[in-house]
């Protein structure tokens, strides 16, 4: 096992040093303490509107990305859908970043266009980051799941753009990992050169040149505590007795540390001239007396030898071993059996001079003392290590009356021939440690592999579904209170000058057409301005803005309105693309009393949806006109709920039929309602249809044969003065409506939330 132990080590030395080499590298040089990895200044020029990246570069949502851009010019830098850019960019001529190779290779293609002008990058709201304007512009966005690309561009949107860019990717807690792995690698390598270099402090080192002998020519009895070594020839035999005379057995060089008493520097003892002996003294101390040798247990029970005939001497094994080596020292040795009986012979405590022994090492001829006798029966000897044979008897333990003075005799063999022994190798204490060593050790690489598997996986952003296509909210709430502000102030500016320029940068049709007849009107009855609108602004928005996947997107708001306590406005911003601006569409001012839908969890209508309501968006305006024509005594009237202002704006229009046909010269009146433009629907929490729709009256008057009729006063004035018509006058009216289509499930009329008119026209024939 120690080969396996020492490649073992030099396994975990390597990897260690690429381990801690690579988070080395990642912690300093590559992430740094900010968990930043960045990219570098990169030149970036464009002869066209702004460079671009492509959607599929920022596939990944989680990190932090931060852009950093300087350029000789006021610069914008900004960070939006792929739908916003690319209904922005639409048709403008710009390069798009393609591909980026690490370490900071950049790959671009040019897109041809037109090269006017857009609208300032920096007045649009769909950007999910942005900054711009002089200097280093530098931006940090949470990367979010979808197609987004970063723009740069001039920050007044015209051509020719030439930027220094750097992209920076921050990765949460990865210096920490980084140095987590570094550690990693530092504590691999340093257990790699443990293993691979360091011996074991309880590993006996045995010098090349000793040679154990497994066999003895006689067994030798030795006292209790007292270990033996006898040296005849070239061949040595240790043994070790518990209180009893015991054969000595043969050690194995591969038994267990544990089990070897430490021995002091052998000394030389005088013995009887016949034999001349060397003595290790174990480090315990020597019993002096009777009942200390009684009362006192041998530190460690000496192992039993047992003779082992025809066995050669070992040598101790090599530091390093060969796997062919490693393979037979853990099979299971086989060890031959004794060559012939052997006769019970009684071997005293008087060692025997040996023939090649030569007499001058030892030359004393007395006899060494015999061992105290014991007071009591010594304890009983501890099983040897390795069971005798079945037909070898263990060997009895003498009374203690014995151990003062008689002669010990040595085991009788059995008759016949010993039985094959095996010593099973691999089940020894040392291979036994060695394994388990092995085994922490890969399961402490195993745990540590998986710390940083899943820390390293933990780095890893995950990657973006870029098969959905881009949806989001037309606006974010902050954002579409920011428009409603900008248009009260607006608004109240062009209402003061009543300048249809300013008026059309903020409404669009058909709201804007109501404002500029206002202001026609307002021009031909005030031209000295007594009569201004007072300014108001719109106050306590609350905003329903629907998700949208292209353009033209839209929202919802309703709000009050400052210096009136009994109306509130209810009306739809739009934007028709991503460069334009949002303008109010719908306009109308439903009464406090009206029961208005909740905003929150407004969304466009699907065809689901559609299908799901009372009456379809597209055909409520026809048969509304068609009530409104009819008067409040039509068919239809039954399928609609009328507002306030509504049923005011029936009764009116009838007292004044009744009024205009009593003329001599009307011959008759009609008034006649159409829908125009196409209606505005979303659907509602509850499952209702708001709609938004709009409606022109006309007020024709016949004129009696052989008469002329004219305007002569009023609102109609400011479109005809003084012109004489022989046939018909008429009036043209817009209105716009608000109204809630009720679920199919639930049933009921439709309900008018409000119906805002005005004169935009007026003529005859």
């Amino acid at each position: 096992m120690r080969f396996a132990r020492t490649a073992l080590g030099l396994l975990l030395t390597l990897i260690g040093l690429v381990v801690g080499i690579a988070g080395a590298a990642a912690a300093f040089w590559l992430v740094g303490p900010d968990n930043t990895i960045s990219t570098g200044g990169r030149s970036l020029t464009s002869a066209g509107l702004a460079v671009v990246t492509a959607p599929d570069l920022l596939d990944r949502h989680g990190p932090t990305l931060r852009v950093s851009v300087t350029g000789s010019k006021p610069v914008f830098v900004g960070i939006a859908q792929d739908l916003d850019v690319t209904d922005y960019l639409n048709g403008a001529a710009h390069t798009r970043v393609i591909r980026y190779d690490v370490p900071s290779t950049i790959s671009t293609q040019t897109m041809r266009g037109f090269e006017h002008k857009l609208t300032p990058p920096g007045d649009l709201d769909w950007w999910v980051a942005k900054s711009g304007g002089n200097g280093n512009q530098s931006i940090a966005w949470p990367m979010q799941d979808g197609r987004y690309s970063v723009v740069v561009m001039n920050a007044d949107g015209t051509p020719a753009v030439d930027a220094n860019v750097s992209f920076g990717i921050e990765l949460h807690r990865s210096f920490g990992i980084s140095l987590l792995i570094l550690g990693a690698g530092i504590a691999a390598l340093a257990l790699g050169i443990t293993l691979a270099f360091r011996r074991s402090p309880d590993e006996p080192v045995v010098p090349a040149s000793t040679a154990i002998s497994l066999t003895t020519s006689t067994p030798t009895t030795i006292p209790t505590a007292t270990a033996l070594s006898t040296t005849t020839g070239t061949e040595t035999t240790l043994g070790m007795t518990a209180g009893a005379s015991t054969p000595v057995r043969g050690v194995s060089p591969f038994a267990p540390v544990d089990d070897v008493p430490a021995y002091r520097a052998p000394e030389v003892r005088s013995v009887p001239d016949e034999a001349t002996e060397r003595l290790a003294v174990i480090s315990q101390p020597r019993p002096t007396s009777a009942a200390q040798l009684q009362t006192e247990a041998p530190v460690r029970p000496a192992r039993p030898s047992r003779p082992i005939p025809g066995v050669q001497p070992l040598r101790s094994a090599p530091m390093l071993m060969t796997p062919a080596a490693v393979a037979k020292a853990k099979s299971r040795a086989a060890l031959p059996p004794t060559s012939a009986p052997t006769t019970p012979t009684t071997a005293t405590t008087t060692a025997q001079p040996s023939a090649s022994t030569p007499s001058a090492s030892a030359p004393s001829s007395s006899t060494p003392p015999a061992p105290t006798p014991l007071a009591s029966t010594p304890p009983a000897p501890t099983p040897p290590a390795f069971a005798p044979s079945a037909s070898t008897p263990p060997a009895p333990t003498p009374p203690a009356s014995a151990l003062a003075g008689s002669t010990p005799t040595a085991p009788t063999p059995s008759a016949s021939t010993a039985p094959v022994e095996t010593l099973p190798l691999v089940e020894s204490p040392e291979f036994t440690k060695s394994d388990e060593a092995v085994k922490r050790t890969a399961a402490l690489l195993a745990s540590g592999a998986l710390l940083l598997t899943a820390t390293s996986c933990g780095l890893m952003p995950p990657k973006n579904n870029l098969t959905v296509p881009d949806r989001r909210p037309a606006v974010t709430i902050a954002d579409a209170k920011a428009v409603v502000t900008k248009y009260s102030e607006l608004n109240n500016k062009a209402n003061q000058t009543r300048d249809n320029k300013l008026a059309a940068t903020i409404e669009a049709e058909p709201t804007l057409a109501q404002t500029l007849a206002g202001y026609q009107i307002g021009r031909k009855l005030d031209a000295a301005g007594k009569t201004l609108e007072k300014p108001f602004t719109f106050t306590d928005p609350v905003v329903g803005a629907p998700e949208f996947t292209a353009y033209p997107m839209r929202f919802v708001v309703t709000t009050g309105v400052s210096g009136s306590t009994d109306t509130r406005q209810l009306g739809v911003w739009e934007r028709q693309s991503a460069g334009a601006p949002w303008l109010l569409t719908h306009s109308v001012y439903p009464g406090r009393s009206i029961d208005l839908p909740a905003m929150e969890g407004v969304r466009t209508p699907s065809r689901a949806d559609v299908a799901s309501l009372a009456t379809h968006p597209a055909a409520v305006a026809p048969t509304l006109a068609a009530y409104l024509t009819g008067g409040p005594k039509a068919p239809e009237a039954k399928l609609f709920t009328a507002s306030p202002g509504m049923a005011k704006l029936l009764e009116q229009r009838a007292k004044s039929k009744h009024a205009d046909a009593a003329e001599p010269y009307i011959a008759a009146v009609t008034d006649t309602y159409k829908p125009t433009g196409t209606p505005v629907t979303f659907m509602t929490a509850d499952g209702e249809g708001l709609v938004f729709l709009a409606l022109t009256e006309q007020y024709l008057q016949r004129v009696e044969p052989g008469s002329n009729a004219y305007w002569t006063s009023g609102e109609a004035t400011a479109f005809s003065s003084k012109v004489k018509f022989t046939q018909t006058l008429h009036q043209d009216y817009l209105h716009q409506v608000a109204l809630v289509i009720p679920a199919r499930t639930t049933g009921g009329p439709v309900r008018i939330l409000s119906m805002d008119g005005q004169l935009t026209g007026a003529g005859g024939s």
